[in-house]
């Protein structure tokens, strides 16, 4: 296989991973001892700083839901917009929940970041321009330097969870984790958790999924 072959085949590699989904559920747990059940109002909370990020997680993962006919809604509907730890009580949450009729609660949050990247030098190496000929062939002719341009290698990895409660006992029934590689893009970001995560939320069979009315 010669060098442009190589390349050729190397550069699509590349560009087919670059183009797959880069988040993953790495690991996703179920209550042993639950039952399948309804409920009749879930709310999506996103546990962030940030409020608009929050929102971004919050509208997909609500979004993905509420197409397979589950009754939620975002909790920022209810919260006030810089509502986060060490801004409003956790009492307070819960009677703003408990008012609302809430009787589960879909939370998300990241757990860490991974930061694993290094820098390789480029190197170059000697190779002659043709070895097995004789002077007179190779005169005019060239010796020639490879040059392996430098790269980065590892990645930029964040983790994040999603658990869900029921709202009246206060028990964990499923949670699930996540990994995203290399995207610093935050709608896409948003987009790919909502859809790995609810499609893993669904096949757990935590609460099953309602029928969607075709009669709209």
């Amino acid at each position: 296989m010669n060098f442009k072959n190589l390349f050729f085949i190397s550069a699509m590699l590349i560009l087919m991973v670059a183009c797959g989904p880069t988040t993953k559920v790495t690991g996703s747990w179920t209550r042993l001892d639950h039952e399948p059940e309804q409920f009749k109002k879930i709310v999506i909370l996103g546990i962030a700083q940030n409020s608009q990020n929050r929102r971004i997680f919050e509208d997909h993962v609500e979004t993905r839901l509420e197409e397979k006919g589950y009754p939620v809604v975002a909790a920022l509907d209810y919260l006030p917009p810089n509502a986060a730890i060490g801004t409003i009580t956790e009492e307070i949450v819960m009677d703003i929940f408990a008012a609302a009729d809430i009787d589960a609660v879909f939370t998300m949050s990241m757990r860490h970041q991974e930061d694993t990247r290094r820098y390789v030098p480029g190197s170059s190496y000697y190779m002659p321009y043709n070895y097995n000929v004789g002077f007179y062939d190779y005169y005019g002719g060239f010796n020639n330097y490879y040059y392996s341009p430098g790269y980065y290698t590892g990645s930029v990895q964040i983790f994040l969870e999603a658990n869900f409660f029921d709202f009246e006992s206060g028990e964990l029934l499923w949670s699930a984790q996540t990994k995203t590689t290399d995207l610093t893009n935050i709608d896409k970001m948003a987009v790919e958790f909502a859809d790995v995560i609810v499609a893993d939320f669904i096949r757990q069979n935590v609460v099953p999924a309602p029928e969607v009315s075709k009669k709209k």
